[in-house]
């Protein structure tokens, strides 16, 4: 098992931002401790070129009331999914989300990286990498508070077998942004929900096998995660997979992560992160 240090960067340049680098232990399936790896803290702007301790990672944050929603954009699929009675989506328009994230611009989220996983902007995408197979996560975030809401980002696994697995955080809170609810899809085609509490994890929902989720190695899933109140939805390629309640968390960031189980150097890209604000 590796060493986990617990480590805090401050560079004192006009607005405070934060990411947050931060591992996870599993088994037990229910409840497991965890460890906080590090919060870095930098203040960059994108028309300066900041100066950072070495492993601290400058982020820029969107604006809570994001500033492009007269121009959205279509999102990524060809065509909008009809929607069922009873879809969580229902009332959204999915073609036009209040804010966008396509990752053209760097520093929008955090870069933490270290022996056991790599989070960097590569070329207009987030590339995420887990280096060791063990039960450790290491998410990247950026600053943007939310409640109710309904998210999507686009993720592309490399290679990968069985439970290697790749996933998107919401309501991302905490001092050290280690609370929070976590999506994960898995490279044999499986899904499931679970919760961070300060040094713990909770199984919300198990492994689940899911038709509408693409399994295989090098292949893209639309991942969409919805949370309305105490009630969390999970969404593949514009399908609701299943649901679970919890109410611990109303409001927060969101996470990006890659857990390899099987694969050393387990790599995910993420590209396209759209949100959507639920109507009361």
């Amino acid at each position: 098992m590796r060493a986990i240090l617990s480590v805090s960067f401050t560079l004192a340049v006009g607005l405070t931002l934060a990411a947050c680098n931060r591992s996870a232990g599993e088994p037990p399936p229910d409840l497991v401790a965890t460890m906080v790896a590090a919060t870095l803290t930098a203040a960059p702007t994108l028309q300066s070129s900041p100066t950072s301790p070495p492993t601290a990672t400058p982020i820029i944050t969107p604006s809570p009331t994001p500033t492009d929603t007269a121009t959205p954009g279509p999102i990524p699929s060809a065509t909008l999914p009809e929607l069922a009675p009873g879809d969580p989506r229902i009332g959204l328009d999915l073609a036009a989300p209040a804010f966008k994230d396509d990752f053209s611009i760097r520093y929008k989220w955090g870069e933490p990286s270290s022996e056991g996983a790599t989070n960097v902007w590569e070329d207009g995408r987030h590339r995420t990498t887990d280096h060791l197979t063990d039960h450790y996560i290491t998410w990247s975030t950026t600053l943007f508070d939310v409640g109710n809401i309904y998210i999507e980002v686009t993720a592309e696994i490399g290679d990968c077998s069985g439970r290697d697995s790749y996933g998107v955080a919401a309501r991302v809170s905490g001092d050290q942004l280690n609370n929070g609810y976590t999506l994960e899809f898995s490279c044999d085609g499986a899904y499931r929900i679970r919760k961070f509490v300060e040094g713990s994890v909770q199984v919300l929902l198990n492994w689940t096998s899911a038709e509408a989720i693409l399994a295989g190695p090098n292949i893209e899933n639309r991942m969409g995660f919805l949370a309305d109140g105490g009630v969390l939805y999970a969404i593949a390629n514009g399908e609701v997979l299943g649901q679970v309640e919890d109410g611990d968390f109303s409001s927060g960031t969101f996470g990006l992560f890659t857990s390899a189980m099987n694969t050393p150097g387990l790599t995910t890209y993420f590209d396209d992160f759209y949100l959507w604000y639920l109507q009361p």
